[in-house]
């Protein structure tokens, strides 16, 4: 690093990714600065400054303080990326730390223990905070995790049709349920077999007894608000038989035009959506979604548009700029197994087809909003036109409700919109974007520190 480089950083103080120390830290402190740094955004600790950006350089003996540095680096599991070297400043010198971020799906702890950076501190991870962090980097899989169930819970009936999916039909007149589970790492053998939770999420004979989230639920609404109910259904099988129900209640439900080619004396029958679109974005919600939350898949259908949403918002390593583009796998082993039986290709194809399907018929494109740890899939018919929003008056109810809850309590989060109207998250979160779209309000925060205030534009 160029010496106008390290003044720039010493001006500018401490951050996420730059922390000073004046002297020489304990290799204990030390440790846990590095894998802060590591597991947050990568950084640099300089050795020589102050707090207070003063430059008072070292006075130790430098080869001993690199040899404290390997060995820090040698306590950390597992070891970091790091660059050490001295710098003189004037006079004075320095020792700068470099370290680079943790690759994905990789964690950095120093005596068990994980540490982050959180503004310009290192701080040690527990309880639920670990295991966000943990969920986040993809390190804590729902799907690998282990079940309590036993072999006997299992139901070969739904093995059978796995491997018949997989041209497999004959698997199991030679091998046994106990060889499936673990030739397919769906399980481990140590004494006595343990079940992983994509067992019984696939396999068991109630599925919906160990995973109660898993669950599609599906109102269909007249009109296009979410008020009166024409007909519910709610499907509790393994995600194979939900996401069959789910597409077949939803192509039931749509309107259907039959069209006579000139060509043909057969009439086509075309319907509102592009059946491919449905199936997609089915598919993707059970793929996809958190299965540690147990909030489950909505889809609430409208005169007008689909809303389909599952718990789960864009997972570690994926960024919006990339959606659409690259497929990066929050459940693996639920991933694999609907690759085997011919739902998903990995390929991070999916998007783009929708978007071409929907074109295709002559319809908008889908919307993607990722909101509240939701992901909220739209997909609009030819019916569908978004009303402009000028004033107070454009508003609905609910976003009227809102603003009179901010003018009294200045702020609101998601959760309390949703609570104060009596509708679902994915609901609330729709409504709150149309209003910070209109510039009504504004966001705050991120994740789930983030709540709302008005904007001063149209109030």
């Amino acid at each position: 690093m160029k010496q106008e480089d390290i003044l720039f950083l010493i001006k500018n103080g401490e951050t996420q990714e730059v922390e000073f120390k004046e002297g020489c830290p304990s290799g204990h402190k030390l440790a846990e600065i590095i894998c802060g740094l590591a597991n947050t955004d990568g950084g640099v600790l300089i050795l020589g400054v102050s707090a207070k950006k003063e430059i008072k350089g070292l006075h130790c003996d430098f080869d001993k303080l690199q040899q404290e540095i390997a060995n820090v680096l040698q306590s950390i599991h597992s070891s970091p990326q790091v660059s050490t070297s001295i710098h003189a400043i004037g006079d004075k010198k320095l020792v700068l730390i470099e370290v680079k971020k943790a690759n994905d799906k990789n964690a950095h702890t120093f005596n068990g223990a994980v540490y982050v950076r959180i503004g310009s501190t290192t701080h040690k991870l527990e309880g639920q905070a670990l295991f966000d962090f943990l969920k986040n980097k993809q390190i804590l899989c729902f799907d690998e995790q282990d079940s309590e169930a036993k072999i006997e819970d299992l139901d070969e009936r739904r093995i059978e049709a796995y491997l018949t999916k997989r041209g497999q039909l004959d698997y199991l007149k030679s091998n046994n349920p106990q060889d499936f589970i673990i030739s397919n790492m769906f399980g481990k053998l140590n004494g006595k077999l343990k079940l992983k939770n994509v067992a019984t999420l696939f396999f068991a004979k109630e599925p919906h007894r160990w995973h109660p989230q898993n669950e599609i639920r599906i109102v269909r609404f007249s009109g296009a608000e979410p008020v009166n109910i024409i007909s519910q259904r709610d499907f509790r099988s393994d995600p194979i038989e939900n996401i069959g129900q789910a597409i077949s209640f939803v192509r039931e439900n749509i309107s259907k035009r039959f069209i006579i080619p000139q060509d043909s004396p057969r009439r086509i029958e075309i319907e509102e959506y592009p059946h491919s679109v449905i199936r997609e974005a089915i598919v993707n919600a059970a793929a996809h979604r958190d299965y540690y939350s147990y909030d489950s898949i909505q889809i609430n259908m409208f005169e007008d548009r689909i809303e389909i949403s599952n718990p789960g918002g864009l997972p570690q390593g994926l960024t919006k700029e990339f959606f659409g583009k690259r497929s990066v796998r929050r459940n693996p082993l639920t991933y694999r197994i609907l690759r085997d039986c011919h739902y998903v290709e990995g390929l991070g194809l999916g998007i783009p087809q929708m978007r071409n399907e929907m074109r295709k018929a002559g319809l908008r494109d889908p919307e993607f909003n990722f909101e509240g740890g939701f992901f909220v899939v739209t997909l609009r018919n030819a019916k569908s036109n978004i009303k402009p929003v000028e004033g107070l008056k454009d508003l609905n109810q609910r976003q009227l409700n809102a603003l009179d809850y901010l003018r009294q309590n200045k702020t609101i989060k998601s959760k309390t919109y949703a609570n104060i109207n009596e509708v679902s998250l994915p609901i609330a979160l729709k409504d709150i974007n149309e209003l910070i779209k209109f510039k009504f309000i504004k966001k705050v925060g991120v994740y789930r520190g983030a709540y709302y205030v008005l904007s001063g534009g149209k109030i």
